[in-house]
């Protein structure tokens, strides 16, 4: 009798350790699913990148500055080199926000990236002007609307003028205290 119900009491042990064990494999999988896509996504948005960087090429800086200077100038195959500056960042505030879905990082990392990054590449006219025709072709499933929401607060803060050009006055600012010093 006392075997039996040390049996009975062994079986029970042993279900649930097979369960808990079932139970954490799921689990493993689930988070190694969301690994595998925020590395695949990863990759793409890399390879994207490389790209574009090098369809850029070593204009870059010359027509970098011509998009603060003298944006209603840019030729067609300047505005193309431009657009592959401006949307590198874009690709990487996806990829953070899908690696915090992913819990790789804290949702203050990707969001603070947004913050420090969306008036130097969108706060100029050209800048500013990509993105007004661009982002609403954009469906949610590419960017996500926590991710747009935040962007298009930063460049439509009340502190910001609308025909501002934060990037010239960034790199004016740098030359003044060149200056100064």
């Amino acid at each position: 009798m006392r075997q039996e119900i040390s049996t009975k009491w062994f079986t029970i042990a042993t279900n649930i350790g097979v369960i808990v064990g079932l139970i954490s494999v799921i689990f493993q999988m689930v988070e190694d699913r969301n690994l595998l896509r925020v590395t695949l996504t990863n990759d793409y948005y890399t390879s994207y990148i490389n790209a574009d960087t090098i369809f850029a090429g070593e204009n870059l800086p010359e027509i970098f500055e011509k998009a603060l200077l003298d944006p209603k100038n840019l030729s067609i195959s300047e505005m193309r080199v431009m657009e592959a500056q401006t949307f590198s960042p874009i690709n990487r505030w996806i990829n953070l926000y899908r690696m915090a879905e992913a819990d790789i990082v804290d949702d203050m990392f990707w969001q603070s990236q947004v913050d420090l990054d969306t008036t130097y590449y969108l706060g100029s006219p050209y800048g500013r002007a990509w993105w007004e025709v661009t982002s609403p072709n954009w469906s949610s499933s590419f960017l996500p609307d926590e991710v747009r929401q935040r962007i298009e607060s930063n460049l439509y803060a009340e502190h910001i003028e609308p025909n501002s050009n934060y990037t010239k006055d960034y790199y004016e600012q740098i030359k003044e205290a060149i200056r100064q010093n």
